[in-house]
């Protein structure tokens, strides 16, 4: 199931579908990632130079205030989903990269308000003083650690000191928590994610100690095994916010490298029943369309793409996944 021939070429109507001139953030996406032959080093520039121009990204930037915040400057995580890190988040997913002046401006200010004191990163505002600033959770800084990585911050000294963090705060069952419990949990799953950014050749022993163990804790579990059922993680998203399913794993351990193990292959065959007869997979679900708790407004959604209908985003994550099992094997 898992070793079939797929044409990498843009001869594939999937492939075709994907590149059209509509969406320059994933024609530059699936050039770099699922393309065959791959384009060279500055064709792959030329079309990331692209991405900001129109469509996805284009229209998040454009919602973007003195080229630095969304929805408020006092805080970068509040409100959900429309303040900065959540916009922040997707453009890393886009390709764009620190040398937009709007994108260096908005990490900046997501670094000066951000970093705790341990290193790792939290979501408080100045509005809180109590919350402000003791101590990183763990959705917030896997998250903001991807995405940096992917930005270009890699050797950023409050980067580097964001990843001992997330080696630091692994539990003994090799998995993480966003609530300060004693075990590990699937929906944890943001410090793995963060890794799989970082180059093979700039992991550390401590960190290559972290994948084994984060990794062996997700096996466990199928990617998909952890108390009553859940109906979400068997849905396909998009953003992933800090929200888990069966396509954030698959995503992070096959690009770690996990992807010839044949504990993830109940997960692959979700993920392969899901694909439509013309090869193309659906946005089922968006995360933040219902209130959490009656003390908040309803959370409002960051809208990439229409749910019940073919996504490109979710198309290109599963072909990379599949592409990457390919490989493995």
């Amino acid at each position: 199931m898992f070793s079939e021939n797929v044409d990498w070429s843009v001869h594939n109507p999937v492939i075709s579908w994907l590149m059209d001139s509509v969406e320059p953030s994933m024609t530059y996406l699936v050039s770099r990632d699922l393309l065959r032959p791959r384009p060279s080093a500055s064709n792959l520039e030329r079309l990331r130079a692209l991405v900001s121009t129109r469509g996805w990204a284009a229209r998040i930037l454009a919602r973007q205030r003195e080229k630095t915040w969304w929805a408020t400057k006092m805080t970068c995580y509040w409100p959900k989903f429309r303040s900065t890190i959540w916009q922040l988040q997707v453009l890393a997913d886009f390709g764009l990269e620190r040398k937009d002046e709007r994108i260096a401006n908005a990490v900046e200010l997501f670094l000066d308000l951000h970093v705790a004191r341990d290193g790792g990163y939290h979501p408080y505002s100045r509005l809180e003083p109590r919350h402000y600033g003791p101590r990183g959770h763990l959705c917030t800084t896997g998250n903001m650690v991807r995405s940096l990585i992917r930005f270009g911050y890699l050797r950023d000294e409050r980067v580097q000191t964001a990843i001992d963090w997330l080696v630091d705060h692994q539990l003994p069952d090799g998995g993480w928590d966003c609530f300060w419990r004693r075990h590990g949990t699937l929906d944890a799953w943001e410090a793995m994610s963060a890794f799989a950014e970082i180059p093979s050749r700039r992991r550390t022993p401590k960190i290559r100690e972290a994948i084994r163990r984060g990794a062996e804790f997700f096996l466990r579990r199928r990617l998909l095994h952890e108390g009553p059922p859940a109906r979400e993680w068997r849905k396909l998203h998009y953003p992933w916010h800090y929200f888990y399913d069966v396509l954030v794993g698959l995503d992070f351990m096959v690009r770690l490298g996990y992807g010839n193990d044949p504990r993830i292959h109940e997960a692959l065959s979700l993920l392969t029943s899901k694909r439509r007869s013309d090869g193309k997979w659906v946005l089922e679900g968006i995360h933040g369309t219902r209130r959490t708790n009656k003390r908040f407004t309803p959370l409002a959604p960051l809208r990439i793409e229409t749910p019940s209908r073919p996504s490109k985003m979710i198309t290109f994550l599963a072909m990379r996944i599949l592409k990457g099992v390919q490989r493995a094997q």
